[in-house]
């Protein structure tokens, strides 16, 4: 499990080559223009996104922003209350009152680029390819399946399916928003092989893939028969578009500023931080904020000898300004105070403020309590007990926005008399030596919009709690993910962050803001609140 989340935390090093297929979709007799009713003003886009691993969703461990034109997910999170669904493949989602069933409404008229008329039916063979165990080991084959392992069986009832389930879990309704979870026609999945599927699969979606070179790009072109129940976007039929071109080649970032600043690039679907310093001055060139939900923050080593007194922990946590981070970071930053952000499923109120009250923005706290631990300031600048300066090493990502963020927690800990030292290591070595106890602090993140996943992940310190108390949070997160009343999940998420923040030990501190550039003259693309761009309406 645990593997297959890193996944998604930070960007493929590795991809799979794959060969190229061409699948031409029915033509259903009318022109782009009838079908969309208007005339076609933009014919094409051209996007640089990562390199692409294939178009069967079961079957790839990484999906890119611009992979979402091919695939539909079946619902939609709100982007002003991510705690609500709204429909998108599906019209309509509803939840028994014991929450151990839910059903999907399918739209009639809804059919697969090659003309395949989409139902209930093909919803059902997807769910039962994505939960295959092939390999024996008693878990779904596909990277993702675990999250929704609880289906056991499904019916049809008219348009509806209707999932039963071995227990709830409020997760699922996540998975239902994200593209790990789609679908696929029921004739593709009988007829083709798993190796066939990897290019050829055609999940429902607004495009669908007509070409790919490997290394090189896609060409995408649009399915004539699209529908979507959408609420967003104004265009719920076929895209306007005639073609996009998903250029995937790895080029440096002056390569891509320069092909969006000269028109060879309509979109970069993500761009680095001084991509962004030199493009928000160009005339011509959009940048908005396509930020995944994630939290960063940081562990402290409670066995560590000076951290192991509270107050110490305490009153590092108090002693952080991060809205002076935020200005360091100049863009990059978002200043957060609890583990589930805003952006989250079932964010707690409640939480933020307890933090942001009791934990944060108070220096003067925080020399109280240092005092109070028996440390006084020598004329170093430094505080010392019994002879030992107080002092610890903080593990930072070799490169980011967390080396900034070091460097600035740096200098305000070093204004009360705190000597911390910087070490800066791969991602990958700073999970492994906290999960070690090898460590006094270090940064962490996780990138996902559901809450049970982010309190099930959050300590790689397995030492931060007693086998006791961490089986009481352990329960605390069960008892929540089985909770099917919204409300009341959010009442235990801020229950749960209470039980972390009472041992000062994790200290959640920012997220890492994302950005994309596109081209000025583009007409009608949308990009919600949590970072989701939609090409709906673009003519």
């Amino acid at each position: 499990m645990k593997k297959r989340f890193l996944v998604l935390l930070m960007v493929m090093i590795m991809v799979i080559s794959a060969a190229g297929c061409s699948k031409e979709p029915a033509s259903n007799g009318e022109s782009k223009d009838t079908l969309s009713g208007e005339p076609i003003g933009r014919k094409t886009l051209t996007l640089h996104d990562s390199e692409w691993m294939g178009t069967d969703l079961f079957r790839c461990s990484s999906w890119y922003t611009s992979q979402n034109l091919v695939s539909d997910t079946f619902l939609i999170q709100d982007p002003k209350d991510p705690s609500k669904l709204l429909p998108n493949i599906c019209s309509d989602y509803k939840v028994s009152e014991d929450g151990m069933s839910f059903r999907l409404t399918f739209p009639e008229g809804m059919k697969f680029a090659d003309g395949t008329p989409l139902g209930p039916e093909d919803f059902i063979a997807s769910i039962e390819y994505g939960l295959e165990d092939r390999d024996g080991d008693g878990e779904p084959d596909s990277d993702w399946g675990y999250g929704y392992s609880n289906i056991k069986s499904m019916e049809v009832d008219g348009r509806d399916v209707i999932c039963y389930l071995s227990e709830y879990r409020s997760d699922l309704e996540y998975f239902l928003t994200q593209p790990f979870m789609g679908i696929i026609s029921k004739k593709q999945l009988e007829s083709m092989s798993r190796d066939e599927l990897l290019w050829g699969a055609l999940p429902y979606g607004q495009f669908y893939v007509d070409e790919f070179i490997p290394g090189s790009h896609v060409i995408l072109k649009p399915n004539p028969y699209y529908m979507t129940s959408n609420p967003l976007v104004e265009n719920k039929g076929a895209s306007r578009l005639e073609s996009i071109t998903v250029k995937m080649a790895d080029v440096e970032a002056f390569t891509l500023n320069t092909g969006i600043k000269e028109g060879d690039i309509d979109i970069l679907t993500g761009i680095n931080m001084e991509q962004y310093a030199e493009l928000s001055g160009a005339d011509d060139i959009m940048i908005l904020d396509v930020t995944f939900p994630n939290i960063e923050y940081f562990e402290l080593n409670q066995d560590s000898k000076h951290l192991s007194d509270i107050r110490v922990r305490k009153a590092i946590m108090k002693a952080l300004d991060r809205d002076a981070m935020e200005v360091m970071c100049q863009g990059s930053f978002k200043p957060e105070y609890a583990m589930i952000t805003s952006v989250m499923q079932n964010y707690s109120q409640r939480a933020e403020e307890y933090f942001k009250k009791n934990l944060s923005n108070d220096v003067e706290g925080a020399k109280a309590l240092l005092a109070e631990a028996g440390y006084t300031i020598n004329s170093d600048g430094f505080l010392y007990k019994d002879g030992e300066k107080l002092s610890f090493n903080f593990l930072a990502r070799s490169s980011g926005t967390s080396v900034t963020v070091a460097q600035e927690l740096q200098l305000q800990l070093k204004e009360i008399g705190i000597d911390m030292s910087i070490e800066t290591i791969d991602w990958n070595y700073i999970y492994e030596k906290i999960n070690a106890d090898d460590y006094d602090a270090g940064i962490e993140v996780l990138q996902w919009g559901e809450p049970i996943l982010i309190l099930n992940y959050c300590y790689y310190d397995l030492n931060s709690k007693s086998k006791e108390g961490f089986q009481a949070y352990k329960d605390l997160v069960n008892q929540c993910v089985n909770e099917p009343d919204s409300d009341k999940r959010t009442q235990l998420i801020s229950d749960i962050q209470m039980s972390i923040f009472e041992d000062c030990a994790m200290v959640p501190l920012y997220s890492d803001v994302e950005y994309c550039a596109y081209r000025n003259d583009i007409e009608g693309l949308l990009v919600t609140e949590n970072g989701s761009i939609y090409y709906n309406d673009i003519k």
